[in-house]
């Protein structure tokens, strides 16, 4: 039995928190550690893509592990009528197998989805790096909890979910306006609800994305509060490329 981590809330902004999570990374992993695996995990519509992309941006040695690539087919979903978030939706076997060559520093062929297709019917080979992020709704679910290193859970009211999600959908992908509505009652407020909120109580970091898209930090878990001020966290100077952060705590 899991048991659920001790989180301290953060009372104020950080700046860019891209920053501050890539410094915190920093400071907690160092080079013998190995591959690292950090998951972004969150309902749809907060932005986890974004911030998993800037973050790998900052860290230099690293890569996006895009798990929505573990899509089971879309025919078999809509058989089953499942969405996204569901775990029968995803291939989280072969997922978790996959984590655990990453782990091994070992490179291995992984799928590709195809939108178009509906499946995962390519595949291509990834090779792990010093930080292996692991982007989408699933990659805080409980079967990948005890592969994961440090775990970061974006939340947002479900109106920004709901406006992200539509969007997305009908510009992207070709879907109506009552498709996207009823993708996201599934998928969000159901099956997230269902099988993923929970999630949050393990995470090592809860960051809230704003109407605006603005991020802040909610709370962080005992392990690393230490490294935090309990009311603001000021990244003074950011060095990331030589790996020279200087964080200073504001006291």
């Amino acid at each position: 039995m899991h048991k659920y981590k001790r989180h301290i809330a953060l009372d104020g902004g950080c700046g860019a928190l891209e920053e501050v999570v890539c410094q915190l990374l920093l400071k907690v992993f160092d080079d013998n550690d190995g591959p690292v695996v950090v998951a972004i995990g969150g309902p749809g519509g907060t932005g986890k893509s974004t911030f998993s992309k800037k973050l790998a941006q900052l860290l230099g040695e690293s890569a996006v592990f895009h798990l929505d690539d573990y899509k089971t087919p879309r025919q078999i979903r809509k058989d089953q009528q499942i969405y996204g978030a569901h775990p029968d939706a995803n291939m989280m076997d072969l997922a978790v197998e996959h984590i655990l060559l990453m782990k091994d520093n070992t490179s291995f062929a992984k799928p590709v989805y195809d939108s178009v297709t509906g499946q995962a019917d390519k595949t291509e080979t990834f090779t792990p790096k010093r930080f292996n992020i692991l982007d989408g709704e699933i990659s805080t679910y409980r079967h990948f909890r005890e592969h994961v290193d440090f775990s970061v859970f974006i939340d947002a009211h479900y109106k920004t979910q709901l406006a992200t999600r539509t969007s997305r959908d009908i510009e992207q992908r070709g879907y109506t306006w009552e498709k996207a509505i009823l993708t996201f009652l599934h998928s969000n407020l159901r099956e997230f609800e269902k099988y993923g909120a929970e999630s949050k109580k393990w995470a090592d970091l809860h960051i809230y994305c704003n109407e605006d898209y603005s991020l802040k930090i909610e709370a962080v878990s005992s392990d690393f509060h230490h490294h935090f001020d309990q009311r603001k966290w000021v990244v003074l100077e950011s060095k990331i490329k030589d790996h020279k952060s200087i964080i200073k705590e504001n006291t």
